[in-house]
């Protein structure tokens, strides 16, 4: 008999656990999701607990206390998280994981959906993203230092906005009433990568405090960091060649990264609670992100000469242009910052009955105003041969030219031309929104009505830059650099590049026949546009002794306008027209769910059927028009596109074990229609005769899942934590089936802490399994893989009194790199390696 699928039997296990006969349990209020009325703040200060035993008590007691379905990380009494990296902290919570950008946590990935298909709101504003054409939210821009609460809800109540069929994301920083009296923080680090053996700081300081008898709180965070890192990376690109069997390399990418990341977060918070159930408050959270990056590479044409299949299985290409090798160098400052603010209040009249209201406002930008890359050529005194080995996942390589080794060298190349590539994109969001809370005899109805009015505005450009004064490359030559794939030659230094051209930029200009390219790529992804959303709910909380039943309906209502650019190409180098196109569209969305809680004295079981949305990319409702009259092709946006709409259904059964502990189960389904793919045809009657490729609202996509948590603590001071998370994805595309995007069908997480007097220390784990990153319809060889993944971190925290301690980190102890490949494990396409991190550091609280 086959070995049963991991997901059967967590099935078996949840209604084998829903079987037992489970003892009673008073219900508990629960905070609200928006962070308009949480409970009161967690009393730990009867007990003796550290660091993690108390952030984990605050995580169990949201979690018992919610309605929705829900898991929380909480920050300690310092104020700190088990990760830095607000992406990477809620990547311990079951069913969640995170890509990565440069070994750096960045988007979230819920249930293994993409990150844009997840709501993320801080203080209970929807925050944009910098990203130009995807709703995804990134994570790593907001410090964690700024936060006190990171909760990712799974199935929303009709109070919540339905874009989440992800999830919803909700970052809530301090408030004065969340800690007792005047509360001073402050911590500063130095971490020490491996790779490039730099050394970087990093400083928080926080304060709260409460006046007049308690009735006003303020809260101010502060924090910054500067760290400067490196990374290594090599891309091969593959393809099927006529004289071999399989997937030949064509070409090889040798890169070289050398980042300095910058983080500062500011955050102001202000209560006022006069008393008689009014409360007032006005959240304020501003974060800078600041990325900037050099890259060195090399490009190895294996694909340019003639192929020799040797006895051995190694191969050997001729007759290779010395002038297809080319050498380049890239540098950009990415800015990013985004400001968060809201007021709002909250007023109780009587027993149950209340209203609370709240405007809000988020701009979120993104500036790379800088961004140029030189490129070169090997100017080489005659063909080039390569002989190759693909018998490892990435091929090994020797290059014979004339002179011997003349490729790694700076002085034999010539220049070829500089790309520059400046980015602006402004996403703005005002909001309002208030509910009514109203308390029946048995029913507690809710009712709020919320409006969103966004607009976004994209200009990406690009100018390739061939004409101009020759450029001696020896002359911006640098130690060469430490790279673990093999030997770069000569370092290129940027900063030599970037003296040169502030001063000889302007001697440079496009060639005629590039100026059409030029204009098409600096015209065709830019678009102006508005998006608002009205939406009413009406929701019924209904208490039977044990059970508590929430049902209720959402209707969302969103009108959408853009702008964007027709661009007609007549042939490669001449532009045949160039116009505006404006659209608009319209949809309204129905949004019915239900919820049980049964709650016991030990034990909550809790149901859910609720339908939410995604609304399409920005790049894909873009009104964009791209033609090709040479290649008689056509790429289109599609503003008609619908959203996707989700049927989910999940269950969870809980078991709490005393206040510190928890074991849980739960399963999920989320039926997915209108999942948007591109598709490419001949029969559009607007061009007819050219292949059209437009995003269009495709079948159905659907999700089977199945969750396991336990965490525990012994009276021995050890702290345990494993989860697990199995999936089960799928959608249909021209005929093949394929697991979705960003889908690892299974994800673990696991740590092992022990904590006494004033020692804490934890090691901790999360695993990742393969998952497909792009889908090629016709060919399956040509499908893109990211390869399965571990991430072990420790950390060791000694308090020394109450008013001061020291803690060690050291992160990615397992220097696992980030792995792509083609096909199948045999053809790496990408590997990136990051090296380990370690941190010393001191804390004090006055």
């Amino acid at each position: 008999m086959s070995n049963p699928h991991p997901l059967h039997v967590a099935i078996a296990l949840v209604l084998a656990a829903g079987a037992a006969t489970l003892p009673l349990h008073a219900q508990t209020p629960g905070p609200s999701p928006d962070g308009s009325a949480l409970a009161d703040p967690v009393d730990l200060d009867t007990l003796e607990v550290r660091a993690q035993l108390e952030s984990q008590m605050r995580a169990i007691d949201f979690k018992r206390a919610s309605d929705a379905i829900q898991d929380t990380v909480a920050s300690d009494s310092m104020g700190q998280y088990p990760d830095k990296n607000v992406g990477e902290s809620l990547s311990r919570l079951p069913g969640i994981s995170v890509t990565r950008d440069q070994g750096e946590g960045r988007f979230v990935v819920v249930r293994g959906l993409d990150a844009a298909f997840n709501s993320v709101s801080v203080d209970g504003v929807a925050i944009g993203t910098p990203e130009d054409s995807s709703r995804a939210a990134p994570l790593d821009v907001i410090p964690s230092d700024s936060t006190e609460r990171l909760t990712v809800v799974k199935a929303p109540t009709p109070d919540m906005p339905g874009d989440a069929i992800g999830g919803a994301i909700l970052v809530e920083s301090a408030s004065a009433f969340d800690r007792k009296g005047r509360d001073i923080r402050a911590r500063a680090d130095m971490s020490h990568q491996s790779l490039s053996g730099e050394t970087s700081p990093k400083a928080a300081f926080n304060y709260s405090d409460r006046f007049a008898d308690d009735a006003f709180g303020v809260a101010l965070g502060v924090s910054h960091q500067d760290r400067t890192y490196e990374s290594d990376n090599i891309e091969v690109e593959y393809d099927k060649v006529d004289a071999r069997d399989g997937l030949t390399p064509i070409e090889i990418q040798q890169r070289k990264y050398s980042i300095n990341r910058e983080r500062t977060g500011v955050n102001l918070n202000l209560d006022w609670r006069p008393g008689d159930g009014h409360s007032y408050y006005l959240r304020t959270l501003y974060t800078d992100f600041t990325d900037a990056e050099t890259r060195q590479n090399s490009i190895i044409p294996v694909g340019e000469g003639d192929i020799t299949t040797n006895t051995d299985g190694t191969y050997t290409v001729n007759g290779i242009d010395p002038n297809d090798f080319s050498r380049r160098v890239r540098f950009r400052t990415k800015e990013e910052d985004t400001f968060t603010v809201s007021a709002g209040g909250e007023n109780r009249f009587g027993a149950g009955s209340a209203v609370d209201y709240k405007l809000g406002f988020t701009k979120t930008r993104e500036r790379v105003l800088d961004e140029v890359e030189a490129r070169f050529d090997y100017d080489g005194a005659g063909d080039v041969s390569i002989e190759m080995d693909t018998s490892r996942p990435i091929p090994r390589y020797t290059i014979s030219d004339s002179p011997a080794g003349g490729w790694l060298d700076n002085d034999n190349y010539q220049f070829n031309r500089f790309v520059v590539a400046p980015i602006w994109v402004d996403d703005e969001e005002y909001s309002a929104q208030a509910n009514f809370t109203f308390a029946g005899d048995f029913v507690i109805w809710k009712a709020g009505l919320l409006g969103r009015w966004r607009d976004r505005n994209v200009d990406i450009d690009e100018n390739e830059l061939r004409r101009g004064p020759d450029i001696n490359l020896g002359s911006w030559t640098t130690g060469a650099p430490r790279y673990t794939h093999g030997d770069m030659g000569d370092g290129i230094s940027s900063s030599a590049m970037n003296s040169y051209l502030r001063d000889r930029l302007s001697e440079y200009s496009a060639r005629p026949q590039d100026v059409a390219a030029n204009t098409e790529v600096s015209l065709i992804e830019d678009y102006v546009a508005s998006e608002d959303v009205l939406a009413g709910y009406l929701m019924a909380t209904m208490d039977f002794d044990r059970l508590r039943v929430i049902a209720g309906a959402r209707v969302e209502r969103t009108e959408f306008e853009a702008t964007g650019n027709v661009v007609d190409l007549a042939d490669e180098e001449t532009i045949g027209a160039i116009s505006t196109r404006e659209v608009s569209s319209s949809y309204t969305s129905v949004l019915p769910g239900l919820h049980l809680r049964y709650d016991m004295d030990d034990w909550v079981v809790r149901g859910a059927y609720t339908t939410t949305i995604a609304r399409p990319s920005f790049g894909s409702i873009s009104p964009r028009t791209r033609i090709n009259r040479d290649e008689e092709e056509v790429e289109l946006g599609n503003p008609a596109l619908d959203p996707y709409r989700s049927r989910n259904l999940d269950i969870s059964i809980e078991r709490y074990l005393g206040e510190t502990g928890i074991v849980s189960a739960g399963l999920f389904y989320k039926n997915i229609d209108d999942y948007i793919v591109d598709v490419t045809t001949r029969d559009n009657p607007e061009y007819q005769g050219f292949d059209v490729t437009m995003p269009v609202n495709g079948d159905k996509a659907t999700v089977y899942g199945a969750e396991l948590n336990w965490q525990q603590h012994f009276a021995s001071g050890l702290l345990l934590g494993f989860s697990a998370t199995w999936l089960d994805t799928e959608y249909t595309l021209d005929g093949r089936s394929f697991t979705l995007p960003n889908a690892s069908d299974r994800l673990y997480s696991a740590y092992l802490g022990y904590e006494t007097g004033g020692l804490s220390t934890r090691l901790a784990a999360v695993r990742r399994s393969e998952y497909i990153d792009s889908v090629d319809s016709s060919d399956s060889d040509f499908d893109i893989w990211v390869a399965e993944n571990t991430q072990l971190d420790f950390s060791l925290d000694y308090k020394v009194d109450d008013r001061w301690g020291v803690y060690l980190e050291a992160s990615n102890l397992l220097d696992e790199p980030l792995e792509l490949y083609q096909g199948s494990p045999a053809q790496t396409l990408q590997n990136e390696l990051y090296g380990r991190t370690y941190t010393a550091g001191v804390k004090l609280r006055f």
